[in-house]
């Protein structure tokens, strides 16, 4: 199992919050009806002043429980991404975040499988 899904392509634009109020928020907190209820017009609503600052409230606090007791929380970077950290492998955590999940500091992927660098300065000469 992977720590990490996408959602809602970025395909889909502006209308990513209007189909992610569509879901079935069984199992989800941190949501606010009203939140939903803008989202759900839609940004092209006459009265869509707030969709943007109700959907930057639900990324925040939105966290589904999965039936195993696992959390997960939205991430948006143009495509709508739901993670769980607890799940995500150390390379998923590296390409998702940046950094490592134990050593956060550490600025190369030195440890991953898929690291091919090996010492060229041989040959330079």
């Amino acid at each position: 199992m992977s720590g990490i899904d996408l959602l809602v392509s970025d395909a889909m634009g502006v209308y990513i919050p209007q189909i992610f109020a569509r879901f079935d928020f069984t199992n989800w907190t941190g949501i606010d009806q009203e939140d939903i209820e803008i989202l759900l017009r839609g940004p092209d609503h006459p009265e869509s002043e707030n969709y943007w600052d109700a959907w930057s409230m639900v990324v925040i606090n939105a966290v589904h429980t999965d039936p195993y007791g696992n959390r997960w929380r939205l991430h948006c970077d143009g495509d709508l991404w739901i993670y769980c950290e607890a799940l995500m492998t150390a390379e998923e955590h590296y390409n998702f975040f940046g950094d490592h999940p134990c050593h956060p500091d550490l600025d190369s992927d030195i440890g991953f499988e898929t690291d091919n660098w090996y010492d060229t300065s041989m040959e330079l000469h």
